[in-house]
C-alpha cells in the first residue's frame, strides 16, 4: 500500500467536498459546495491518499490576526476529516506534522482550530484559548431603551460591508488575537447565507457608527453580531433589537467572551448564560511570535525558557529571551545555561502553557499555582508584568 501526503487544489474539489459531506453528515447541495469551494480556493489543502484514494484530509487557510496592534500570522485549521476505514492509520497525524513544519518555514506565527475533541489536538500542542458566551434572553425582558438621535437603517450586505470592517476593526476587543478580515471572508462569513439580515446606525451628523447582523423568526431573535463605536449607537442598536420582542419570543447572541458580561446591563440580571470553551490555539514558530511580541515596557532583561514542543522540535529546547526597555524581544536558542545562572532560574513548560500565557488567556502566576509551569515565583512575577493584559477574543469560526 502506497501512501503518501499531497498539497490540493480545485482540480481536487469533488473529492475534498465528498469527504467533508460524509465525515460531517452533511448534505451535498449546490449551495454548500460553492461555499466550500471559496475556502478551498483561499487555502493550503493537504490531502492524505491511500493508494491515489483521498482518505484523510486538512485545510488550513491563512489569515492576519490584531494581537495588541501586532499583524500576526495566523493559520485557521479546519475540515480535519477522514473516512472512516482509514481512521486510526495517522492520516492526520501526518498531515499535521508536514502543515506545521510548513507553517514554521513560513515564519507563520500561530495556528488556530475548532475541536471536535480537546485532548486529541493537544497531541499536536494545541491549547484552550478562547471561550464564548451565550446570552438567552425572554422578550419581556429586553431593556426599553428610549429613542436616541439618528437612525436604524435596513440595508443589505453589499451597503454594510464596508461599515462591519471599519467598526469591526476599530473595536478594542478585536484586537486580542481576532482576525483582521479580509472581504472575501467577511462575504464568506455572512455574505453567502441568505437568512442573515444587516442593518447601521447613522448618527446626526450622517456618520455610520454601529452596526447589527442578526436573524429573525418567531421563536427566536439571534443576533449574529454588533459593533458600536459610541454609546449612542450601543444604545440605538438594543432599542432596534428590542422593537422586535412583539414578533419573537426570545433574543439569543452568542459572542466571543472578553471576560465581562452585560447582564448587569438588563432590568433582569438573572438571564440564562453561558460561558463555553471556543477555539484552540498553539504558537508555530516561537522565535518569530517572540521577536514581533509587545512586551511593556521596563528594565532590560533576560529570562531563560526552558519549552517543549514534541511536534515542532524547532521550538523544542532551551532559549534566553532578552527583553529591552522599550519592549522589543529577542529570543536566542542556547545549548545549556551559562556558568552563573541556576537550574531553578529557568522557567519550564510545555509549547501549550506557553501559548496560553503569552497570548494572555492565564497569568504565569496561575499556570505555575496549578503546576503548568516551573519557575520560582520572582522570576514569574517579573516576567508577568511584561506580559499583554487582557483575554484573547475571537468572534471567527473555522
Amino acid at each position: 500500500m502506497m501512501n503518501e501526503i499531497k498539497r490540493m487544489n480545485e482540480e481536487h474539489l469533488d473529492e475534498m467536498f465528498q469527504l467533508a459531506a460524509y465525515a460531517f453528515n452533511a448534505e451535498t447541495t449546490d449551495e454548500r459546495k460553492e461555499r466550500f469551494q471559496k475556502i478551498v480556493q483561499h487555502s493550503w489543502n493537504y490531502g492524505y491518499f491511500s493508494d491515489n484514494i483521498l482518505a484523510s484530509q486538512v485545510i488550513s487557510t491563512p489569515f492576519t490576526v490584531n494581537f495588541h496592534k501586532v499583524n500576526y500570522q495566523m493559520a485557521g485549521i479546519g475540515c480535519v476529516s477522514s473516512y472512516p476505514e482509514y481512521r486510526g492509520q495517522g492520516g492526520v497525524s501526518a498531515i499535521m506534522k508536514q502543515l506545521l513544519t510548513d507553517l514554521a518555514e513560513n515564519k507563520i506565527e500561530l495556528a488556530y482550530l475548532a475541536p471536535f475533541s480537546y485532548p486529541f489536538y493537544r497531541k499536536y500542542g494545541f491549547e484552550q484559548l478562547f471561550e464564548q458566551i451565550t446570552y438567552t434572553i425572554k422578550a419581556a425582558d429586553w431593556p426599553n431603551i428610549k429613542a436616541t438621535p439618528g437612525q436604524m437603517k435596513r440595508v443589505p450586505f453589499e451597503v454594510a460591508q464596508n461599515t462591519i470592517q471599519e467598526i469591526y476593526q476599530k473595536t478594542e476587543r478585536n484586537q486580542r488575537g481576532a482576525l483582521t478580515r479580509e472581504n472575501w471572508w467577511l462575504e464568506y462569513t455572512f455574505g453567502l447565507d441568505q437568512t442573515n439580515q444587516f442593518a447601521i446606525y447613522i448618527n446626526e451628523q450622517g456618520e455610520i457608527e454601529g452596526y447589527l447582523i442578526y436573524q429573525s423568526s418567531a421563536a427566536r431573535f439571534t443576533i449574529k453580531e454588533w459593533g458600536y463605536l459610541t454609546n449612542q449607537a450601543f444604545k440605538s442598536i438594543l432599542r432596534f433589537v428590542g422593537s422586535h420582542n412583539g414578533s419573537s419570543q426570545e433574543f439569543h447572541f452568542e459572542t466571543g467572551f472578553d471576560g465581562q458580561t452585560l447582564s448587569y446591563l438588563l432590568p433582569a440580571p438573572l438571564v440564562k448564560m453561558e460561558i463555553s470553551p471556543y477555539m484552540m490555539g498553539r504558537i508555530v514558530d516561537l522565535e518569530s511570535f517572540l521577536e514581533k511580541y509587545p512586551f511593556a515596557t521596563g528594565a532590560n532583561e533576560s529570562y531563560y525558557l526552558e519549552i517543549e514542543d514534541r511536534y515542532a522540535s524547532w521550538n523544542n529546547g532551551l532559549w534566553k529571551l532578552s527583553i529591552n526597555n522599550q519592549g522589543k524581544g529577542t529570543l536566542l536558542k542556547i545549548d545549556s545555561l551559562p556558568q552563573d545562572v541556576l537550574n531553578e532560574n529557568t522557567i519550564s513548560g510545555d509549547i501549550q502553557t506557553f501559548t496560553q500565557a503569552f497570548m494572555g488567556y492565564r497569568s504565569l502566576a496561575e499556570l505555575r499555582f496549578y503546576e503548568k509551569i516551573s519557575a520560582n515565583e520572582t522570576l514569574i512575577k517579573a516576567l508577568d508584568e511584561r506580559l499583554v493584559k487582557g483575554v484573547p477574543v475571537l468572534a471567527d469560526y473555522f
